[in-house]
């Protein structure tokens, strides 16, 4: 029998905002390998798992809790994609006021890039794409349209009706998410690797 090759394309900013508004911070802590792997059929292999995101370096507390989530992440075989945020100025139309904003703009064209280049280098038969970001539309219809390789789109919590653009053919869970969380500590070669922040802790 053969086994259908799957990759997982995951949006981190976009599943962390959607985690956000759910109010159940532990789910931060999903091991996003388990998740993709829940989504798969008997004759279907995960062979790898992108997860796309960035830094928020002007945010030392934040920033030091993703880089924990990271390192828990890349020791269950998660590929880390990081990118970085873009300094804006911006100004207040009513009264003028000016302030120092930050964009990220490189994760979706990542994301996007990483996805179309392994469809046509055959690096997978089935990919499983989290997010609802409308920017990722042409590079989900290249796959579709031009590879002839299949697509799941998976929409993160509560944001199926944002991801309608891309034609999402399932919704993420909380439940699901809240079965495939990571330890509280991970350790590699007698080390410990990442400790979870308490702010994850589970309720």
């Amino acid at each position: 029998m053969n086994i259908e090759r799957v990759i997982a394309y995951i949006d981190g900013f976009n599943l962390y905002h959607a985690i956000t508004e759910l109010n159940k911070p532990h789910l931060k802590w999903g091991n996003l390998w388990s998740l993709s792997a829940s989504f798969l059929r008997a004759t279907q292999g995960l062979v790898a798992v992108n997860y796309y995101s960035a830094y928020a370096t002007w945010r030392p507390a934040a920033e030091a809790r993703h880089r924990q989530y990271t390192a828990a992440l890349e020791s269950v075989g998660v590929a880390v994609h990081i990118s970085e945020f873009k300094e804006r100025n911006r100004e207040c139309r009513n009264c003028g006021a000016q302030w120092a904003g930050h964009e990220e703009k490189e994760t979706d064209v990542r994301m996007s890039i990483g996805i179309v280049a392994d469809a046509l280098t055959d690096k997978f038969d089935l990919a499983i794409v989290v997010t609802a970001d409308s920017d990722m539309k042409p590079a989900v219809a290249t796959v579709r349209n031009i590879s002839g390789k299949n697509l799941l789109l998976v929409a993160p919590p509560k944001r199926f009706a944002q991801a309608r653009a891309l034609q999402p053919n399932i919704a993420m869970t909380p439940g699901r998410i809240a079965k495939h969380l990571l330890p509280r500590e991970i350790s590699s070669g007698g080390q410990v690797v990442a400790t979870r922040p308490p702010q994850y802790d589970p309720p």
